[in-house]
């Protein structure tokens, strides 16, 4: 199926036609929205991310995974940068709806997508307990856990700045070091 820009498809429809597409796109509100390219920076840092989780979770547990897994978020599916789930038995699956763990690169062409409208989308998910989003710049995260009362996530991310600092996933007992994620990215 070739579906041209703007044409409307169900959850189902969408996931059987992307499989065929050579660029990355997004279902929204029905509507598929192509993204563009990525700068060598943010798929430095995705990959980082990837190996940081997998080096630091039980693969019999966990699964990690960069971009190219979809994540059902009501009638919508996200692509996020990369996505942490508990291990699933379905190996033929082409998204989940339980994500533990979510990251976004920034982009120039994302930031309000990525600190608005997804954060508010992926934090909806029962299943999330951390939300993270990474400067491609300079070694900058901000990251949402839930916690407190009623275990919901902050307004306020908390700002972990600076290659010295680490990024701490309670839900998954782990830290990522951001020297380890930004390592050549942004000044030193």
């Amino acid at each position: 199926m070739n579906a041209p820009l703007g044409l409307k498809l169900d959850k189902s429809a969408f996931l059987q036609w992307v499989q065929k597409q050579e660029r990355r796109h997004e279902l929204k509100d029905g509507e598929v929205i192509m993204h563009p390219g990525v700068s060598r920076s943010h798929y430095k840092l995705v990959g980082r991310f990837v190996v940081a989780f997998s080096n630091r979770v039980d693969p019999d547990a966990w699964n990690v995974g960069p971009t190219d897994f979809a994540v059902e978020i009501g009638p919508d599916i996200r692509y996020p940068d990369v996505v942490v789930e508990r291990v699933h038995p379905d190996g033929t699956a082409l998204s989940t709806d339980t994500p533990t763990v979510l990251v976004e690169v920034l982009s120039p062409s994302s930031v309000a997508t990525d600190m608005v409208e997804k954060l508010a989308e992926y934090t909806s998910l029962p299943s999330l307990e951390a939300c993270i989003v990474a400067s491609q710049d300079e070694p900058i995260c901000w990251v949402w856990q839930r916690g407190g009362k009623g275990r919901a996530f902050p307004k306020k991310p908390a700002e972990i700045a600076g290659r010295d600092d680490a990024i701490e996933i309670t839900a998954l007992g782990i830290s990522l070091p951001m020297s380890e994620i930004f390592r050549g990215i942004g000044r030193s």
